[in-house]
């Protein structure tokens, strides 16, 4: 993954809730079986299952133990499937857990995209289900680095990670042109781009009023006063919550206002942590 900035996960925790999936060790799983829970986790999480998938196979080619049973790892500390370090993350469970290291590298990448939609340029409107708008977190989620800027290289990380998409599942994403960049440095927000007229879309799963959902992936869920609005509330991890409104996009996230009954609480949440229950008819 190359460096990651410790503040982008520090930022991440304190606006979606602290990281919280639960253990479970299987390093028996197939290479198969690890690309398809990454697509799982990828729409779940409210990412296009191509864009998680072909970074987890351009960082490891899906491996998180090595043929003699060590932890595939390297020289700079970034471990497992999704070549995640250990700063905000469980270091056991980043060894020993494909799962979890799936879902770290999930959160990192969600993590790099609010970064990518409050301090680099914007392309479009944002949405996260349009593929060629990943390409700014997919910059960072490599790290912050010239050689990342096409002007200064002709084979950046996102490049990397396009021509996976295109060689491995047959998904060939539009990049955008070099020339509305700066020669050299990281590019700023105030750098405002198109979507490319030739565009595709993602696979994220979105809900419906109606839907019984449950809070899933942090300990605690926001619950906001408006989507991408100031807290209200918290519920805790595993609270069953019924949709009511949405989906909402704004600031590169989908917002839903959802109620618990139980405790008759109402609020926005982002959608990248609830997970179907039941479907509304």
């Amino acid at each position: 993954m190359g460096r990651k900035i410790l503040c982008f996960s520090l930022v991440c925790a304190l606006i979606f809730g602290v990281f919280s999936v639960g253990y479970c060790q299987k390093n028996s799983l197939s290479k198969k079986e690890i690309e398809r829970i990454v697509g799982e986790v990828a729409r779940k999480r409210g990412i296009p299952s191509v864009i998680l998938k072909s970074v987890a196979k351009t960082e490891s080619s899906f491996t998180q133990f090595t043929p003699s049973g060590k932890i595939y790892a390297s020289r700079g500390g970034n471990i497992g499937i999704m070549q995640v370090r250990s700063n905000a993350y469980n270091l056991k469970k980043l060894q020993e857990d494909p799962v979890y290291n799936i879902e770290a590298g999930a959160d990192v990448l969600l993590a790099k995209w609010k970064y990518a939609n409050s301090k680099m340029p914007q392309i479009g409107n944002m949405d996260p289900n349009i593929l060629e708008h990943w390409y700014f977190a997919l910059w960072a989620y490599n790290g912050l680095l010239n050689r990342n800027n096409p002007n200064q290289s002709s084979n950046t990380y996102q490049d990397k990670i396009y021509k996976t998409a295109q060689k491995i599942y047959g998904v060939k994403i539009s990049s955008i042109d070099k020339k509305s960049l700066p020669k050299k440095g990281i590019p700023g927000k105030n750098i405002k781009l198109e979507t490319p007229a030739k565009f595709h879309e993602g696979d994220i799963i979105k809900y419906k009023i109606g839907d019984v959902v449950l809070a899933d992936g942090k300990e605690q869920l926001l619950l906001l006063n408006q989507p991408s609005g100031k807290e209200v509330g918290r519920v805790d991890d595993k609270t069953k919550l019924t949709i009511i409104e949405g989906p909402k996009l704004k600031n590169g996230f989908y917002f839903y206002k959802v109620k618990n009954k139980e405790k008759n609480k109402e609020g926005w949440i982002y959608g990248n942590w609830i997970k179907i229950v039941n479907k509304s008819s």
